[in-house]
């Protein structure tokens, strides 16, 4: 009977052990993360997995998160969903903010709130000349460029466009995802959301795993599918911006259509 239930100790033990789930993950000094590690965690646990997830630095940039998935010290990051980046990483293949990433609003300089009232279609946007700041191999830059719109590419840390934004000059406006807008905006109280406009494209944010975490996307895929089905997601999505939702009210902006590129470039 001892032995019969030290067996039973070991079996059990060795389930458990089985079911624990460690996840290094990227985090940024304006909270970005919370909803994706919210996300992770809920949607784990639910799944009966135990989850520890650790935290290397306070804050991480894009373009370091990339280079530290890629050489396996996180392990994952969250990106706009591509063919290239799904042919380079391994993807969680299901999308994460129903869409609201690529629901652009932009944060302005006030000053030109007057000019951005006389933007109804695109070709009205194109006819300001104005530029948008955007960080360097961002999948918006090609969005930009197909539609004709001119861009100024921020190298490094993109969080510096926040000084750079001026009514006149190299850089005017900064397009956020509506999960962004609102906490950069209180962060920026120098800036202003831009009133009327929406600019939309149709992607949406993944998850992109390292090669060290890679037999984690069987699991992470069923999780997400499991929240997404149970409602889950959607009360996360609730949960971190219906504030946004209530003072960007997309359904009042004038929206704005933008065309995918065919191909392209950023990694």
């Amino acid at each position: 009977m001892r032995a019969l239930l030290i067996c039973l100790l070991i079996v059990c033990n060795a389930a458990f052990s089985h079911d624990k789930l460690t996840l290094i993950l990227p985090s940024q000094k304006d909270g970005g993360h919370k909803f994706y590690h919210d996300l992770l965690y809920s949607s784990l646990v639910d799944l009966g997995y135990a989850v520890t997830i650790e935290i290397p630095k306070d804050h991480i940039p894009q373009k370091r998160a990339i280079k530290m998935v890629e050489s396996g010290q996180l392990s994952l990051t969250w990106l706009i969903g591509t063919q290239e980046r799904n042919q380079k990483y391994t993807v969680v293949n299901v999308p994460l903010t129903d869409g609201m990433i690529g629901k652009r609003i932009l944060l302005i300089p006030p000053e030109l709130q007057i000019k951005f009232n006389k933007v109804k279609k695109l070709i009205d946007l194109q006819q300001t000349g104005m530029i948008a700041g955007l960080g360097v191999d961002w999948y918006d830059v090609d969005v930009w460029k197909a539609n004709k719109l001119p861009v100024y590419l921020e190298d490094g840390e993109w969080r510096t466009l926040y000084s750079k934004l001026a009514p006149d000059g190299e850089v005017n406006y900064f397009p956020r995802g509506m999960t962004e807008i609102i906490g950069e905006a209180k962060q920026n109280p120098h800036l202003a959301v831009e009133q009327n406009l929406m600019l939309v494209y149709d992607k949406d944010f993944y998850f992109y795993l390292s090669d060290a975490a890679a037999d984690y996307q069987p699991i992470i895929e069923k999780a997400l599918k499991q929240a997404k089905a149970s409602g889950l997601m959607d009360k996360l999505i609730k949960k971190y911006w219906q504030d946004t939702y209530q003072m960007i009210n997309p359904e009042q902006r004038v929206v704005i259509n933008l065309s995918l590129p065919q191909a392209s470039s950023h990694k």
